[in-house]
C-alpha cells in the first residue's frame, strides 16, 4: 500500500522518517535488491510498489536498527513495521525502479 501524507506525519511525530534518513542507504539496498529480484522473476512483467512492498517487508521485519528504535521508543503494533516498508518504498522508488 503506499504512503499517504497521514501515514506520513505519523512516522514523523515518533522519528521513523529521521531514523530512515539516518539509514537510508541501507533501506535503500534492500529495497533494490527486493526490486531486482522481483525484475528477475517476473518474466517482463512490471514490478509495482506494492510488489516490491510484499518482498521488503520481512527484511524490515527483522531489521535490528528498525527493532531496537521500536523497541525503545514502544512502539509495538505492527502497523509501524508495514508503514516504515511504505516510507522506504515511497522515499526510494525513483533510485531504485
Amino acid at each position: 500500500m503506499s504512503l499517504t501524507r497521514e501515514v506520513e506525519q505519523r512516522l514523523e511525530k515518533v522519528g521513523l522518517v529521521e531514523l530512515f534518513d539516518n539509514h537510508k542507504a541501507s533501506f535503500q539496498i534492500a529495497a533494490k535488491e527486493s526490486h531486482d529480484y522481483l525484475t528477475n522473476n517476473f518474466s517482463g512483467a512490471p514490478v509495482r510498489r506494492d510488489d516490491v512492498a510484499k518482498t521488503l517487508r520481512p527484511i524490515i521485519e527483522v531489521n535490528e536498527t528498525l527493532l531496537t528504535y521500536l523497541g525503545e521508543k514502544k512502539l509495538t503494533q505492527k502497523y509501524w513495521i508495514q508503514n516504515f516498508t511504505d516510507l522506504i518504498i515511497d522515499r526510494v522508488w525513483d533510485a531504485i525502479a
